[in-house]
């Protein structure tokens, strides 16, 4: 219980505008900057620089700016658009695709098996693949970042790199990329040293009721949400119990701040009927006592969204008579799913197979310069920085 009235402390606080990471204030942000030069703040930065390697949303974004994937889609219509290869054709199973760097392309996917496919060739710039069935998805499945190959060259030329600063440039535009913890980030930003940062936890309300941050607030509903695995060993009336007494109006009250609705199903990107939440909760209480009396371990996840996500969960499932608790070996472990193409199916596939409840949709908010011509965020939560123009500092006269 002191977890939850904690928590909705910090709710409280942040619908009445106090913004916790600084005092308040009204000045403007800057509106100039170093020209040419885009300064972006991330929780997390992609080391090693592997695509293959690229899962979380800032991962992503990083590995799409150095890594050219065999095809793109549209970030404003989803629609398929070359990359590397420029024409594909299928015929039953066997797709043929014209593509730079043919070779290159078929040794990644290989290494990844990113696709169940029989086999996979390339000759004189064209890639063969030949798959175990008819899928008519596979081109989506060449714009993820793990289909790119590492020794190619992407949209941006990598300067320098290390675990915590990544830079590189395209055509005279240096984008520098910093890790950094989202409070610090924030102080950075309000004094004009960032061009864009993630708003911490728990203040996207806060930060758009500041006078000085409110104009530079994005936020984006992402194709991705927040679920519960359960390992197959924890029954399934358990599991069916937890689902149904999951208090997903903390959490999407305290996480994603009401900018994305709770989830019962990965299908349904709608709002759930509180009124058959009510029911199956008042259900599932009535069931409780004639449960096995076991624990239900959590894991504690590295991510702090996450594991302040699985505090909340956790603690309610307790106030309920439910054995859950955090540990380091678990039974459970809360996850987020980030659809890896813009197709609905793409997060379904995610869970496909495995005990999955879905607690809520994701919104992803970040703090963004008001010098920044062209930024815009995708539901994959990528980022083009070949679109973005920064102002630069005005000259003197």
């Amino acid at each position: 219980m002191r977890r939850r009235a904690a928590a909705l402390v910090v709710l409280a606080l942040a619908a009445a505008g106090c913004d916790s990471s600084a005092p308040r204030r009204h000045a403007t942000l800057p509106s100039t900057g170093p020209a040419r030069l885009v300064r972006v703040a991330l929780a997390d930065l992609l080391w090693p620089l592997d695509p293959a390697r690229a899962h979380t949303r800032d991962e992503i974004v990083v590995a799409r700016m150095l890594f050219s994937t065999p095809l793109r889609t549209d970030p404003s219509t989803g629609e398929l658009r070359p990359g590397l290869c420029s024409r594909w054709r299928v015929s039953g199973a066997t797709w043929r695709l014209d593509c730079r760097h043919a070779g290159a392309i078929a040794a990644q996917l290989r290494r990844t098996k990113l696709v169940p496919a029989r086999r996979i060739v390339a000759a004189r710039g064209t890639l063969v693949v030949v798959l175990r069935s008819q899928e008519p998805d596979l081109p989506y499945r060449l714009t993820e970042v793990a289909a790119a190959p590492p020794g190619v060259p992407g949209p941006f030329r990598l300067i320098s790199a290390s675990p915590k600063r990544i830079v590189a440039e395209r055509r005279g535009l240096r984008v520098e990329v910093q890790r950094l913890e989202p409070f610090a980030a924030l102080r950075l930003f309000r004094a004009g040293k960032l061009d864009e940062a993630p708003v911490p936890l728990g203040d996207i309300r806060a930060a758009k009721l500041d006078a000085q941050l409110a104009p530079a607030v994005r936020v984006r509903r992402l194709l991705a949400a927040d679920v519960v695995f359960f390992d197959r060993k924890v029954e399934s009336q358990l599991r069916s119990v937890f689902d149904d007494t999951a208090d997903r109006a903390d959490y999407q009250a305290l996480v994603p701040e009401f900018e994305a609705p709770p989830a019962e199903s990965l299908s349904e990107r709608g709002k759930p009927s509180a009124s058959d939440a009510a029911i199956a909760l008042r259900e599932a209480r009535k069931r409780i006592p004639s449960l096995p009396r076991v624990a239900v371990r959590f894991a504690e996840p590295a991510d702090p969204t996450l594991a302040y996500g699985t505090n909340l969960l956790v603690a309610a499932w307790r106030d309920l008579g439910l054995g859950a608790v955090t540990s380091g070996s678990a039974d459970a472990r809360l996850a987020r799913l980030l659809a890896p193409y813009p197709r609905p199916q793409a997060l379904i596939a995610l869970a496909r197979g495995k005990p999955v409840v879905p607690i809520a949709w994701v919104a992803d908010a970040r703090l963004v310069s008001p010098r920044l011509r062209g930024w815009r965020e995708d539901e994959l939560g990528s980022v083009d920085y070949a679109r973005v123009t920064p102002q630069g500092r005005s000259r003197r006269r």
